[in-house]
C-alpha cells in the first residue's frame, strides 16, 4: 500500500513495541510527531534534547531495549552529541531520528542547513563519530529499510546508538510501504563460546593457587545476576566489578572485594590483584580508572583470560593468554562450576582485605553532613529492588566505591564517558520504566546543568529522590588544585536555592545540615508520591579521601 513517509516510521516504532520517545519537538521533526501521536506511542516532551538522549539512556538500561530519540535539524540533532557519545562508549542501545533541511536548500543557507555544503555542518558526520552507525536517506523510498536496520545494528552484537537522518521533505512523501515483521530482519543472538577455548580456560582457572574474577559491563546479558551467582557460590573465588557490573552481583558477599577503581583509598581487588597468578575478565574492558591508570606491575605475576563478545576487546589493554570471544552466558553454560582447591585459604584472605575498609554505621560530621553517612543511611534504608543514579564527580566515587547493591538492586552510572548533567534525566527514565524506587546522587554543579528537566518529572509525575550533595563547587577538581598547585582556581561557585527552584516545579524540597535531619527527611521523601529535592549540605573536609 501507499503511505507517507512519517506514517511508515511510525508503523515500524509500533513493530519494535517502541512505548515511549523522547526528544523535543522542532519544525523540522513536528511532521513524524503527528504520525507517532498517531499510532498511540506516547510522546516525552523534554526541556532540551541533551537531556532526551540521556532520559533515553536510562530508560534502555532498565528495559534492555533500544530508545528512540527524536529531534529536529540543526541545534535540535547536534545538542545530542554528548548524550549519544556516552550511550556509545557504555554501549546502550538507542535509535536517534533527527530530521535536517529540505534537500532543495541543501548549500544554499536554509535555516539548520545540516548537509555540510557551504557554509554547514555536517550532521551525519558528527554522528558518525559517536555512534555505531550514521545514516542519511538518499530517497523517501529508502527509508523504511534504513529504519529497521537501525534498530537492527542497535540492538545486535555489542550495543550502542544508531543516528538517522531524513530530510524534512520526505516526511510527505507517498511510498510503497509493506510491513514485516521484526523477527525477520534482526539478528540478536551473541556467539556462543568455543568449546575447547572454554575448557582451556577452565582448566587454567583451577589449577591456579591465587585466581580472581573481574565483571565487567560486557556480561550485560539476559540472566546473567542468576548465572554469575551460581558461578561465584560453585567456585568460592574472590571477584570485583567494573562500576556498570555492579548491577550483575551481590556487593554484599564476603568474596566481593568491591568496583575496580583506582581513587578513594579503597585498593582492595588491586591489592589482591597483585598477588594473583590467574586473573579471568568476564566482559571487564579494562579502562584506566579501574585498572590504576593501566599499572602493569598489577597484573605481571598473572596470567590472563579475558571472555567477551566484542572481539575488538580481547588484548586491547593488556595481552591475554587466553581468550573466548562470545556470551558470558554461554562460556558459564560451558565449563564446569565447582569449588577451588584454595576456597577456604582465598575466602578467608577476601574476608581480611574486607574487614580492612572501615564501613562504620555512622560518621562524624562536621560543617555539614559526612558523605559517607549520606550513602550508608540510602543503602540501609532504600528498597531492595530499587535504582540507584549517579552523576560525574564526588557524588559519583563515593556511590562506585562505597554503595554495596544486591542481586535485586539497578546502579546505573555514565562511566565511560563521565558528562556532568547525567543524572537528572537518567533517573527519569529509569522512573518511566519501573514502578520502584529511584534515587539520584548528584552534586550541585551536575544538578544545575540539568535541572530544567525537573519540568520533565512535573508534566508527567514521575517519582525520584534527588539528593543534592551540595558542596559549592567542583570538589574532585578543588582538591587536584589545592593538591598541585597550593591553590584553588575555578571550582567553586555560588548556587541558587535549589528549594525554591524544587517548589516552583511542584515538586517537595527540603534543605539539611546534618545527619539527623537528612535521615528523617529522606524517609518522608520514601513515601512521597512525587518527586523529592534533598539539598545536603557537605562537610567540605571529609570530600577530599
Amino acid at each position: 500500500m501507499k503511505i507517507e513517509v512519517r506514517s511508515a516510521v511510525a508503523d515500524i516504532l509500533k513493530q519494535e513495541n517502541i512505548e515511549y520517545t523522547f526528544g523535543y519537538t522542532g519544525g523540522h521533526i513536528s511532521h513524524l510527531y503527528q504520525s507517532v501521536y498517531d499510532v498511540g506511542i506516547k510522546i516525552i516532551l523534554n526541556r532540551q534534547e541533551g537531556n532526551a538522549a540521556y532520559m533515553a539512556d536510562g530508560y534502555a538500561r532498565i528495559t534492555k531495549k533500544p530508545a528512540v530519540v527524536l529531534a529536529t535539524a540543526g541545534p535540535g540533532a547536534t545538542n545530542m552529541v554528548t548524550g549519544l557519545s556516552s550511550a556509545l562508549m557504555d554501549s546502550i542501545p538507542m535509535v536517534a531520528i533527527c530530521a535536517t533541511a529540505p534537500t532543495s536548500t541543501f548549500g544554499r543557507n536554509a535555516v539548520q542547513d545540516g548537509s555540510g555544503r557551504g557554509r554547514n555542518p555536517e550532521q551525519k558526520a558528527m554522528f558518525k563519530a559517536c555512534c555505531k552507525q550514521a545514516m542519511l536517506a538518499p530517497s523517501p523510498e529508502a527509508i523504511p529499510d534504513m529504519v529497521r536496520e537501525a534498530f537492527r545494528i542497535a540492538i545486535s552484537g555489542r550495543p550502542g546508538p544508531v543516528y538517522v537522518e531524513i530530510p524534512s521533505d520526505f516526511w510527505n512523501v507517498e511510498i510503497e510501504y509493506e510491513s514485516v515483521e521484526e523477527n525477520k530482519y534482526k539478528n540478536t543472538v551473541l556467539p556462543g563460546c568455543n568449546l575447547v577455548e572454554s575448557e582451556a580456560i577452565e582448566e587454567m582457572l583451577y589449577k591456579s593457587k591465587h585466581p580472581l574474577i573481574v565483571i565487567g559491563e560486557g556480561a550485560d546479558e539476559e540472566g546473567i545476576r542468576e548465572k554469575l551467582s551460581k558461578l561465584l557460590s560453585a567456585t568460592k573465588i574472590p571477584f570485583a566489578v567494573s562500576p556498570i557490573a555492579k548491577n550483575y552481583v551481590d556487593e554484599h558477599d564476603e568474596l566481593c572485594l568491591g568496583s575496580m577503581r583506582s581513587e578513594g583509598n579503597d585498593k582492595r581487588a588491586h591489592e589482591y590483584m597483585r598477588r594473583s597468578d590467574f586473573i579471568l575478565f568476564l566482559g571487564d574492558r579494562m579502562h584506566h580508572w579501574e585498572m590504576d591508570w593501566h599499572d602493569k606491575t598489577l597484573v605481571e605475576n598473572a596470567k590472563l583470560a579475558q571472555v567477551d563478545s566484542d572481539y575488538d576487546e580481547i588484548g586491547r589493554v593488556f595481552p591475554v593468554d587466553l581468550s573466548v570471544v562470545g556470551s558470558i552466558s554461554s562460556f558459564i553454560d560451558l565449563i564446569n562450576k565447582k569449588k577451588h582447591k584454595n576456597s577456604k585459604e582465598l575466602q578467608k584472605e577476601a574476608v581480611k582485605l574486607n574487614s580492612d575498609v572501615s564501613r562504620e554505621r555512622r560518621y562524624k560530621d562536621g560543617d555539614g553532613i559526612n558523605p559517607f553517612n549520606i550513602n550508608n543511611i540510602v543503602e540501609e534504608e532504600m528498597a531492595r529492588d530499587g535504582s540507584v543514579i549517579c552523576d560525574t564527580g564526588y557524588n559519583k566515587l563515593m556511590a562506585i566505591m562505597k554503595f554495596r547493591t544486591n542481586l535485586f538492586q539497578n546502579f546505573i552510572v555514565a562511566d565511560k564517558n563521565g558528562p556532568m548533567g547525567y543524572s537528572v534525566p537518567a533517573s527519569l527514565g529509569v522512573a518511566l520504566a519501573t514502578d520502584k524506587e529511584v534515587i539520584c546522587f548528584v552534586g550541585d554543579g551536575g544538578f544545575q546543568m540539568s535541572l530544567n528537566e525537573l519540568g520533565t518529572a512535573m508534566e508527567y509525575g514521575l517519582k525520584v529522590i534527588y539528593i543534592i550533595e551540595n558542596n559549592e563547587g567542583c570538589s574532585m577538581i578543588k582538591s587536584v588544585n589545592e593538591s598541585r598547585y597550593n591553590r584553588t582556581c575555578a571550582d567553586s561557585f555560588n548556587n541558587p536555592d535549589f528549594i525554591k527552584i524544587a517548589e516552583g516545579y511542584k515538586l517537595e524540597g527540603c534543605r539539611v545540615e546534618t545527619i539527623e535531619e537528612f535521615e528523617k527527611i529522606f524517609k518522608k521523601a520514601q513515601k512521597s508520591d512525587r518527586s523529592v529535592v534533598i539539598d545536603a549540605k557537605i562537610d567540605q573536609s571529609a570530600m577530599t579521601w
